[in-house]
């Protein structure tokens, strides 16, 4: 990413710029692949490195140039990397057996952005997750502990197979980030053009796991009224402290260097609002002190409604865009 910037800037002010990268597709560490190329970035890591030879190029140099020799790969970052399988064992194939497969495999890294929309991405992970449960057969009657069969609709499973198989469907980022939508990654993408290069979408909500479920966490004002989970008391308890959040004051200051948890229980908010500011607002730890805590929700607020619902906004076929954009 950081190379990838530099080139860009050099470019705008008329430099002439050549990319040279050891690899066949673009962001390095930062790359977003499908899953069959995932399976193939992790088979190339697995493999043992060749050791470099060192090349004598002083013949080559002229006077006053100097050789730098550039870093090794940055592989080095990337440990112990296994592959697990939580899905349906039924119809196992063994992906990358063919040299069609490969070469396949090899397209999918390069054509990344060509790929379908990553929506159905957390539909496919999450009915990967879905362990198989034991299906009662036809005639039997059901034991007097269990419960009776629900008229839910049956989530469909998929196996591995089949995720090998729709594996240009999705694509899975090395780094997962999300872009602040005021923040000074997107400034940047607005001020150079970049942004024209990619697509990006709002994230349309933010959710929390607490007390062994998952809660939609309320973050604009509109949400807040509509939720479900806050009492009347609570959701006004809310609304009256993320205002006054947002202007520094004496009592604020006075936390200055004690926990942000002290603070929220200072305020009258309940375990709730305390669980919704600290981990999915503020996003900071129960020891962060209160100034950093205070400057971080101001930050998530502050980013609230400009492209949307959330302050988040995301690239569409992932993160590894981002550095493709600014090569480009």
């Amino acid at each position: 990413l950081a190379e990838s910037v530099v080139a860009a800037a050099c470019s705008r002010v008329g430099q002439r710029v050549l990319h040279l990268d050891r690899r066949s597709y673009y962001a390095a560490n930062w790359a977003s692949f499908t899953f069959n190329g995932l399976l193939t970035w992790i088979k190339e890591q697995n493999e043992e490195p060749k050791p470099e030879e060192v090349k004598d190029w002083s013949s080559l140099m002229e006077e006053g140039e100097e050789l730098i020799h550039l870093a090794n790969s940055d592989s080095a970052s990337i440990t112990n990397l296994q592959v697990f399988s939580f899905t349906s064992e039924e119809e196992e194939e063994a992906p990358n057996t063919t040299e069609e497969e490969k070469a396949a495999d090899e397209d999918a890294v390069k054509e990344s952005s060509e790929t379908e929309s990553a929506d159905s991405k957390e539909e496919e992970a999450g009915a990967a997750e879905k362990e198989d449960q034991p299906a009662q057969t036809e005639g039997e009657e059901p034991e007097a502990d269990q419960p009776l069969p629900s008229s839910e609709p049956v989530r469909k499973k998929i196996s591995y197979a089949q995720l090998v198989k729709e594996g240009r469907r999705f694509n899975i980022d090395l780094v997962s980030k999300l872009l602040f939508s005021r923040g000074s990654l997107v400034d940047l993408l607005i001020k150079s053009n970049v942004s024209r290069y990619a697509e990006f979408k709002n994230v349309t909500r933010i959710l929390t796991y607490r007390h062994g479920n998952v809660e939609q966490v309320p973050c604009s004002r509109a949400d807040v009224f509509a939720s479900r989970q806050l009492s009347v008391i609570e959701k006004r308890k809310l609304m009256r402290f993320l205002t006054s959040c947002m202007e520094e004051t004496e009592e604020q200051t006075a936390y200055n260097g004690r926990p942000y948890l002290e603070f929220l229980r200072n305020q009258q908010l309940g375990e709730s609002l305390q669980h919704f500011l600290l981990h999915s607002i503020a996003m900071v730890a129960e020891d962060t002190p209160t100034e950093e805590g205070l400057a971080s929700t101001r930050h998530f607020l502050r980013c609230l409604g400009r492209y949307g619902n959330t302050p988040f906004l995301f690239p569409v076929y992932g993160l590894g865009e981002i550095p493709q954009c600014f090569c480009r």
